[in-house]
């Protein structure tokens, strides 16, 4: 009697895995491979950020007329950017959209559902603070007074904000793939305890909207994030065949 519904549960996932075939198993393989891609443009934009920031972007103490004035003649550095900010977003999607196919055919339950709205969000609140951040150098090109350079010094500051905000959402997919991709023996020791790590560094990384100083974390667990991300991504291509 007890062993019936055990046998029953154990032949509708393995029903429900060999689901994926043909067709359907080369879009997820596809849409894993956007998880490398996911990490390959991150780096891209982070290298231009550095750059960025070395010869362009005002100083951190500039004045408001000085900020101003610094992000009207930077505004084709702001745009390039903004738009490599927003170049993983889809490929990210594709990825968690694979990601998701994988959980449910291997699992079930509310984590799933919530690791992806986590996912989705982990990348979309940079992007929004991104897209808030580009409009200062229209701003400093229509007036350079001390009251719009203060206005540009703010919007400037809604980056550093939104990255730090993101690290509830990465929090909570970090933790909620670890769990269940342990669950199901897809995840290795080193890739569940680093996920951990990470989440827990994005989370202090928030107290930057109290101090600054803590923004170092956020940034720190944005970019190990994004690693992690790429990481997860091979490693479950390499293991389609144990899913598929």
């Amino acid at each position: 009697m007890t062993t019936t519904p055990s046998t029953t549960t154990t032949t509708s996932h393995l029903s429900g895995a060999a689901a994926a075939s043909g067709s359907a198993a080369r879009d997820e393989r596809r849409m894993l491979l956007c998880g490398v891609l996911v990490g390959l443009t991150y780096l891209i934009g982070v290298v231009f950020t550095f750059v960025f920031f070395a010869t362009s972007h005002p100083a951190i103490d500039a004045t408001p007329v000085e900020a101003a004035v610094g992000f009207r003649d930077a505004g084709t550095m702001v745009a390039v950017g903004t738009f490599l900010m927003m170049l993983p977003l889809p490929f990210a999607l594709l990825f968690l959209g694979g990601l998701d196919a994988i959980l449910r055919r291997v699992g079930d339950g509310p984590l799933i559902p919530a690791a992806m709205s986590a996912g989705v969000l982990s990348f979309l609140i940079p992007a929004i603070g991104a897209l808030v951040s580009a409009v200062t150098p229209a701003i400093g090109a229509a007036d350079t007074s001390a009251a719009a350079g203060a206005v540009v010094k703010a919007l400037d500051g809604v980056m550093p904000l939104s990255v730090a905000l993101s690290g509830f959402p990465r929090a909570v997919l970090l933790i909620a793939v670890a769990v269940l991709l342990a669950r199901a023996g897809l995840a290795g020791r080193v890739l569940r305890i680093s996920g951990y790590v990470i989440a827990w560094l994005g989370i202090l990384g928030t107290a930057t909207f109290i101090v600054q100083a803590f923004f170092p974390l956020a940034s720190l667990s944005a970019l190990l994030f994004v690693a992690w991300m790429t990481s997860l991504a091979v490693a479950l291509r390499r293991n389609s065949g144990r899913t598929s």
